[in-house]
């Protein structure tokens, strides 16, 4: 079974209660609104890859990233895992799109709240939301653990 690690990031601005949000269209399985991120490469750190990602999906130069908590999805022939991060410490001007869709600021609370989420956002925000640390969900069998 293949291990990969990935991460997301959201990025908050410090001055509203806005975040960026991607709207993803290239993964098949991963499309709708969440936030940037991507996978973790041979011989980064967990960091460094984050970072990394930010930029690439967002123009926006990071950084004094908080580790908030992970996600482990379980399939047949994977594990996957993503770290999940924020920040509203950040430099540079947002891009309006990137080859994986489009990107904008858009209000934290309304964005709870909108439809068109990608797999698994509604959970990721336990995350965020300081309600759970870890989620592991067994896509085989559906079940899910949330744990505090």
């Amino acid at each position: 079974m293949k291990t990969r690690l990935m991460n997301m990031i959201k990025i908050t601005n410090p001055h509203t209660n806005e975040v960026v949000v991607l709207d993803k269209v290239k993964k098949e399985g991963w499309e709708g609104l969440t936030f940037p991120g991507g996978k973790v490469e041979e011989n980064e750190s967990l960091m460094a890859a984050a970072i990394r990602e930010a930029k690439e999906e967002t123009g926006l130069d990071i950084k004094n990233l908080k580790f908030v908590g992970f996600i482990t999805w379980l399939g047949k022939e994977y594990k996957d895992t993503g770290l999940l991060y924020e920040t509203s410490d950040y430099k540079g001007d947002l891009v309006a799109e990137n080859r994986e869709g489009n990107l904008s600021w858009i209000d934290y609370e309304d964005f709870k709240k909108m439809d068109g989420m990608s797999l698994s956002m509604d959970k990721i925000l336990k995350i965020y939301e300081g309600e759970y640390k870890e989620i592991f969900w067994d896509i085989n069998t559906d079940q899910i653990t949330y744990i505090k």
